[in-house]
């Protein structure tokens, strides 16, 4: 697991949990919001390694409310958080 705190803002942090799935392995990006109690995990994305092109090889904050996932195949997505720390959409990958 990694985990990377927004740029200004110290109640935001990105973590991406890689998992071994039955075949295939997988790596999950969430973002948490606030702090204890009241934080909340919100999934950005998941992305399945079935295919090396779909694996994930780069997440980092463009600015404090965007996210960048990169593929090894060189895909970019991109995701913007919400002030509540909500994404405005999910990225599901493989």
């Amino acid at each position: 697991m990694s985990t990377e705190s927004a740029p200004g803002r110290g109640d935001r942090q990105l973590f991406v949990v890689a998992r071994s799935g039955s075949l295939d392995p997988m790596w999950c990006v969430y973002v948490d919001q606030g702090n204890p109690p009241l934080e909340r995990r919100w999934r950005v994305g998941c992305f399945n390694g079935d295919s090396e092109d779909n694996a994930l090889s780069a997440t980092v904050w463009t600015i404090s409310d965007r996210i960048r996932m990169t593929t090894e195949g060189g895909v970019a997505h991109e995701v913007s958080i919400a002030p509540d720390g909500r994404p405005d959409r999910g990225v599901s990958v493989g």
